[in-house]
């Protein structure tokens, strides 16, 4: 199979606890504790897309792991969601997303609600000596998926543009 041959595999859903075991903040320090789940589902070992999806704010980051990645992009994501980064940077539109997200009166509790929705594809290992290229190949995609929707929290968001995020009325307190 050459690279350009790659298409998307089936997505796959699964709630954000069928791949987390915990995410507890720390004591009295920044950051959070984060434990994935032994029993974490097959693909989650495997390149791909992945969108970040809840039911009230709709589609709001789209992101390439790659297999020995995986856990530690998506560490970092719920750092910047929650805005208590330790081992993350925090970007532009992550915080604005998480000071709305906050604001709202959401927080970790509702990470139950959040799906994570993942697109495998073949891994690096198929094609030796190619990695830059399928690491190419996986920005170009990343970068067609986010043209389309407009996730809030990816670099490339756009406010003027039709977005998949939605921003919920703020809860009552």
């Amino acid at each position: 199979m050459r690279i350009n041959e790659i298409a998307l595999g089936r997505s796959v859903k699964y709630n954000f606890f069928d791949v987390f075991a915990s995410v507890t903040p720390r004591d009295g320090k920044p950051g959070v504790s984060i434990r994935t789940r032994k029993d974490r589902p097959a693909e989650t070992r495997k390149s791909g897309l992945y969108v970040w999806y809840h039911p009230d704010w709709g589609y709001f980051y789209v992101g390439i792991a790659a297999a020995d990645n995986f856990t530690e992009r998506w560490n970092k994501h719920i750092q910047k969601l929650l805005d208590n980064c330790s081992s993350a940077k925090q970007m532009k539109n992550w915080k604005a997303f998480a000071d709305r997200f906050k604001a709202a009166g959401y927080g970790l509790d509702d990470f139950k609600d959040i799906t994570l929705r993942f697109f495998p594809v073949a891994s690096r290992a198929e094609f030796p000596g190619e990695e830059a290229a399928f690491k190419k190949y996986l920005e170009d995609l990343e970068t067609r998926i986010v043209g389309i929707i407009n996730p809030a929290c990816n670099k490339e968001y756009n406010p003027e543009r039709p977005s998949s995020t939605r921003y919920p009325e703020p809860r009552n307190k």
